[in-house]
C-alpha cells in the first residue's frame, strides 16, 4: 500500500473506509505521494466531522421511531413480533443507553441476562434479530456510524422436530370443527396448503382458481378494495390444491359484498389473532391446535410421503432450505432408500454367497 511505479507512471494504492482506491496519478513520485496524503487527510476529516455531527440519541426514543417505521413496512404478524420484542425485552435493557453506547460488550451482557431469565436460545436469537434491524436502521438514518453486530454471534440452536398432527388426529379435528364453517375451512386450507395464518385470512376469492386447482399467495393493497397486506417473504407463489380442499372451497359460502374467503358474521374479514383465539376456544378432541401446527403437519406429511425438499420449500414459501430441512425427520424410509443405492462391496457379498453355496 502507498505509491508504486508502473510503465513510467506513479500510482497510489490505499484503503478509505474499507474501500480500496487504486489509480494512476502522474510520472512524478513526489506528486503521487502528495496526492496519497491528500486523500488520507480528507478521509480523516470526513470521519471526524461525521462523528461529531451525530447527536446522542437514547435507545428508548429511537425505538418509538423504529416501531412507527416498521408498522407500515412489515406484515402485521412480523410487526407484532418486533413490537413485543422492543417493549418487553429490548427497551427495559437498552432504554437508558445512547445508541452509540451500545457496544458488542453491552449486547453480550444482554444475551447473558436473557439467558438468566431462562429464555431459549432461539428466543434470544429472535430478540437479537430485532435489535440488529433497529441498529441497521439507525445507521441508515445517520443516528449511528456503524452497527456493533459485525462482532456479535447468535447462539447455537439445537434442531428439533416440528410438532405435527397424525392423519388420524387431523381428521378428528376436522370432524370436530365441521359445525364451525370458517374454522373448518381454515383448517382444511392449512392442512392442505401449508399456508401461514396471515396468508389464509387474507385469501380472497380472486386468489382461488378452482378450474386450475390452484390458490395464489399475493400481496394486497387498499386500491384493490381490501386491506393492505404483504407476503412475509415477499415471494409470490401458486399452490396446487387437492380434491378434498377443492370440494371444501366449492361448498364454502361466499359473502355478497366481502371478497374474502373467510369472513365474520358482520361481513368483515377475520384477523390473524381472531382466528388464533377462535381455535384456542374450540373443542379439538383433546388436541391443542394452533394455526402453525397445521403448517408443520403439511410439511411433515409431504416429507413422509417422499416429496423432495425443494418442492416442499417452494410450496411453503421458505426462502432458506434450512427451514425445510426440519421436516427430514419424517422421511427415514426415503433416506434409507437413498443409501441402499450405493454400490460398494456388492461383489464381496456375492462371492461370500457363492462360497457358501459351494460348501454345501
Amino acid at each position: 500500500m502507498g505509491v508504486f511505479k508502473r510503465k513510467g507512471n506513479w500510482w497510489i494504492d490505499t484503503y478509505v473506509n474499507g474501500r480500496r482506491i487504486r489509480r494512476k496519478v502522474c510520472p512524478d513520485k513526489r506528486t503521487a505521494e502528495l496526492a496519497l496524503k491528500n486523500i488520507e487527510v480528507r478521509a480523516a476529516k470526513e470521519d471526524w466531522l461525521e462523528y461529531e455531527e451525530i447527536k446522542p440519541l437514547k435507545f428508548e426514543a429511537f425505538s418509538r421511531d423504529y416501531l412507527k417505521y416498521v408498522e407500515t413496512n412489515l406484515s402485521p404478524g412480523r410487526y407484532r413480533v418486533a413490537e413485543s420484542a422492543v417493549r418487553v425485552n429490548l427497551v427495559p435493557f437498552f432504554g437508558r443507553y445512547n445508541l452509540k453506547e451500545i457496544t458488542p460488550q453491552v449486547v453480550e451482557e444482554f444475551k447473558t441476562e436473557q439467558g438468566r431469565k431462562k429464555l431459549k436460545a432461539s428466543s434470544i436469537n429472535s430478540l437479537l434479530a430485532v435489535l440488529r434491524a433497529m441498529l441497521n436502521l439507525a445507521v441508515k438514518w445517520k443516528h449511528l456510524r456503524v452497527s456493533p453486530f459485525k462482532q456479535i454471534k447468535t447462539l447455537k440452536v439445537d434442531t428439533t422436530e416440528p410438532p405435527h398432527l397424525s392423519v388420524e388426529e387431523a381428521d378428528r379435528i376436522l370432524e370436530a370443527y365441521r359445525e364451525d364453517r370458517d374454522l373448518y375451512t381454515f383448517t382444511a386450507i392449512g392442512l392442505s396448503t401449508g399456508m401461514r395464518v396471515g396468508e389464509i385470512v387474507n385469501l380472497t376469492w380472486s386468489d382461488v382458481d378452482l378450474s386450475r386447482r390452484v390458490v395464489k399467495v399475493r400481496p394486497k393493497t387498499e386500491a384493490e378494495g381490501v386491506r393492505t397486506w404483504r407476503v412475509k417473504t415477499g415471494d409470490l407463489r401458486d399452490i396446487p390444491i387437492n380434491d378434498f380442499l377443492a370440494d371444501v372451497l366449492a361448498r364454502h359460502p361466499r359473502h355478497i359484498s366481502c371478497p374474502y374467503v373467510l369472513y365474520r358474521q358482520d361481513g368483515t374479514p377475520h384477523t390473524e389473532q381472531g382466528i388464533r383465539d377462535r381455535m384456542e376456544k374450540a373443542d379439538a378432541e383433546g388436541v391443542h391446535v394452533n394455526p402453525h401446527l397445521l403448517r408443520h403437519t403439511f410439511g411433515t406429511t409431504l416429507a413422509a410421503a417422499g416429496v423432495d425438499l425443494d418442492t416442499i420449500r417452494h410450496l411453503m414459501g421458505h426462502t432458506d432450505i434450512k427451514m425445510t430441512m426440519r421436516y427430514l425427520h419424517a422421511a427415514p424410509d426415503r433416506l434409507k432408500g437413498a443409501v441402499e443405492n450405493l454400490p460398494f462391496g456388492h461383489y464381496l457379498v456375492t462371492r461370500a454367497d457363492e462360497k457358501n453355496q459351494a460348501g454345501r
